[in-house]
């Protein structure tokens, strides 16, 4: 990679910003997960206290 190049700015900007999604990504995935997971937990303790 040339660095001296004229549009190495745009190349880092370019990068960042799709590591940027990527990290976003990753995170709101994982959120969910848990939220999901905390919902399915939920619904289990409320079927068995029915089932009972």
């Amino acid at each position: 990679m040339d660095w001296n190049a004229a549009h190495i700015d745009f190349v880092i900007a370019a990068y960042a910003v799709s590591f940027a999604g990527l990290a976003f990504l990753m995170v709101f995935i994982l959120l969910r997960d848990r939220k999901l997971k905390r919902q399915i937990a939920t619904l289990d303790r409320e079927r068995d206290r029915r089932d009972g």
